[in-house]
């Protein structure tokens, strides 16, 4: 039997055939020089891969339009469609879906957990919500390729394990990924809730070309930075934790890592609440929030924009150094629309040069709350997910 040693043309011609169908996962017809521009390979080396790949099945290849020109136009083979689950993790619930790499929803579902959950406790959730979805979308176990976890916190992805515990303690330095791996027998991947957001955007909905921005504004602050179709994460997953930026240290509100002034202490879903909370004196669900700010109450909206000019200050020093095209916003804030969005932008405005201000798009998400589970779901589909998504991480390339 031959083997295929990492580093050996075999191996590199591998990889890069894994990197050119990852990039065709979600199903659309793609131009050979945007396979290029995306996988990072040369012309000739897409060329020959393309034309392997469709000799197997694998591709359909045909003639199309892309930017004006006539062009050599690639997709997935319909029959090679592969199915993948995407879940998020969160604080006090679990969610999941079911579905395809062209992008249909074939299941979803979601449960409650307790606050201050313990990681097996946290592992039978996702496990169970797992097998439930799968079921329900009349899939056998070896018909799914994946699982891909978001997470509201840094992962460090050559583990898969969390290493910051602000928002799931619990789950810090516990090698959650391998515990799922072999609690459902399928390949799985852990990811940072913003990251997967912002890999939802790029694939999924339409987003503009040039660098881009996804903000997750719940419990904490997160952002997902998405540059030619590439995560920034940093050195162990901690880039575009913007939620602990110390925007005003003079700030009276400590933060739950222990500082005062960061962002998330009077920028995020659950700092609009608490500050309502505190005025209204009475306790508020988030559900409560979203009624007294569509009913217009005034001191609900005043304390929605207060917070919503914050967050735009803190979005332009990020802005001032990753100069995103576009900065997509979600989290259940969003619900208030143009409510939140109008003092998001003034924030904004007020913190960059006036030319930031004037090209850099602030949007919602068109994915609305899904936005994280979709971007889990694309990532349950992609070979080596934690390597494909930065599309990439290693530039060589097998000229065919």
């Amino acid at each position: 039997m031959t083997t295929t040693r990492p580093g050996s043309l075999s191996a590199l011609r591998l990889a890069n055939q894994r990197r050119l169908l990852s990039a065709l996962q979600d199903g659309r017809q793609i131009s050979q020089a945007e396979l290029a521009r995306l996988t990072g390979l040369a012309p000739a080396t897409v060329s020959g891969l393309v034309r392997d790949l469709a000799d197997e099945g694998e591709l359909v290849v045909g003639e199309g339009v892309a930017n004006g020109r006539r062009s050599r136009m690639v997709q997935r083979a319909p029959g090679r469609l592969r199915y993948g689950i995407g879940m998020y993790l969160g604080r006090a619930h679990v969610e999941a879906v079911a579905g395809t790499e062209a992008g249909d929803l074939l299941a979803e579902s979601s449960a409650e957990l307790a606050r201050g959950y313990a990681p097996d406790a946290a592992a039978e959730a996702v496990v169970a919500l797992a097998t439930e979805v799968r079921e329900r979308a009349g899939l056998t176990p070896d018909q799914v390729f994946g699982v891909a976890v978001a997470v509201p916190a840094p992962v460090d992805v050559r583990t898969g394990t969390l290493t910051e515990p602000v928002i799931l303690p619990a789950l810090v330095g516990v090698p959650l990924r391998e515990r799922l791996r072999e609690a459902l027998g399928r390949p799985v991947v852990v990811e940072n809730d913003a990251n997967l957001g912002a890999l939802a955007l790029t694939r999924r909905a339409g987003a503009g070309p040039g660098p881009l921005v996804y903000v997750k504004v719940a419990t904490g602050i997160g952002a997902g930075v998405a540059v030619d179709g590439r995560l920034v994460r940093g050195a162990a997953g901690s880039a575009g934790e913007i939620g602990h930026l110390p925007l005003d240290p003079g700030l009276t509100t400590v933060c739950r890592c222990g500082r005062r002034g960061c962002l998330e202490t009077v920028g995020s879903a659950e700092s609009v609440r608490a500050a309502l909370a505190g005025a209204l004196r009475r306790d508020l669900a988030t559900a409560d929030v979203h009624d007294l700010i569509a009913a217009g109450h005034p001191v609900a909206v005043r304390v929605l924009e207060d917070a919503g000019e914050a967050l735009g200050r803190g979005l332009g020093w990020l802005s001032m150094v990753v100069d995103p095209a576009e900065i997509v916003l979600g989290g259940p804030l969003t619900a208030a629309g143009d409510a939140w969005l109008g003092p998001v932008e003034r924030g904004f405005r007020r913190a960059v040069l006036p030319g930031v201000a004037r090209r850099t798009r602030i949007t919602l998400s068109p994915l609305g709350e899904s936005t994280e589970a979709v971007g889990a779901l694309i990532a349950s589909l992609m070979e080596n997910s934690h390597i494909a998504v930065e599309m990439r991480t290693d530039k060589q390339d097998v000229n065919a």
